[in-house]
């Protein structure tokens, strides 16, 4: 694949999203997961939430570290876009336009 896009986020940001699109695919809630990310048509939301396994563990999130979180968020329908590449971060100085 060509194009890829890093993001630095904060840990909040990352355990948000995790626990955001953990709830809607648990709960298949198609329409809402397709209107936060943008994936390639490699990849079916359908077949997606049809085999989902929610994430075994995200009432802990807080204790994980920050690459499990951000290998977590690069994987399909957790990430914004296919282009996206996610570092889970602690320095402020590398966000941009992140909470």
């Amino acid at each position: 694949m060509g194009i890829k896009s890093t993001k630095y986020v904060t840990v909040a940001w990352a355990i948000d999203r995790i626990k955001t699109i953990d709830n809607l695919a648990t709960n298949k809630r198609y329409r809402t997961i397709e209107q936060l990310t943008s994936e390639h048509d490699d990849w079916s939301l359908y077949d997606f939430l049809e085999s989902y396994e929610p994430v075994f563990d995200v009432e802990n999130l807080e204790q994980w570290t920050n690459e499990m979180l951000g290998a977590k968020l690069d994987q399909p329908f957790f990430r914004e876009s296919i282009f996206d590449n996610y570092i889970v971060t602690d320095d402020l100085s590398l966000l941009e336009n992140r909470a």
